[in-house]
């Protein structure tokens, strides 16, 4: 065994070696940013943004929202409804309430039309952005008609012989 000044002495010698050893497995623990997240952060206000070339927003807060589901989205949502892989081509999947007029980006909020009623619903939605501008309607009343937009007079076309 040795004399307990001997056994000071040794320990005292490990003792730097463990701090380092310490410090430099923290140092490899702490999460870290990727380089390539570091250009794509929206709040750090630098000129110019990835997403839209040119763009000069400097100084200013800047976020983006999607506007249609991803691709994972999408073939969840045809999972869900049960279209059949080779149907897919003929449908859409997109956002009950748009998030132009104040709807959210939950997958609770995506909805598979056919292309046709897709269309059609497009046309009623840009209709209700024009009035919600021009302050004729309400975003609440605008969110309902989108949601009951095949029973709204704006998606019926009225045509005269």
């Amino acid at each position: 065994m040795g004399t307990p000044d001997t056994q000071c002495a040794a320990l005292e010698l490990k003792m730097p070696n463990c701090l380092a050893i310490f410090l430099v497995v923290s140092a490899l623990c702490l999460p870290s940013l990727p380089v390539w997240a570091k250009d794509k952060n929206p709040y750090k206000g630098a000129k110019g943004n990835p997403d839209r070339p040119g763009s000069s927003r400097s100084g200013a807060l800047y976020t983006t929202q999607k506007k249609q589901p991803d691709k994972a989205e999408r073939n969840a949502v045809f999972e869900d409804y049960r279209i059949p892989k080779e149907q897919r081509k003929n449908y859409v999947a997109e956002y009950r309430v748009p998030v132009s007029l104040g709807g959210s980006n939950a997958y609770s909020n995506i909805e598979a039309l056919l292309k046709t009623q897709a269309k059609t619903k497009h046309q009623v939605q840009k209709q209700l952005e024009e009035k919600l501008k021009r302050k004729e309607i309400r975003l609440d009343e605008a969110q309902l008609r989108i949601l009951n937009w095949q029973a709204d007079p704006l998606s019926v076309r009225v045509t005269t012989p």
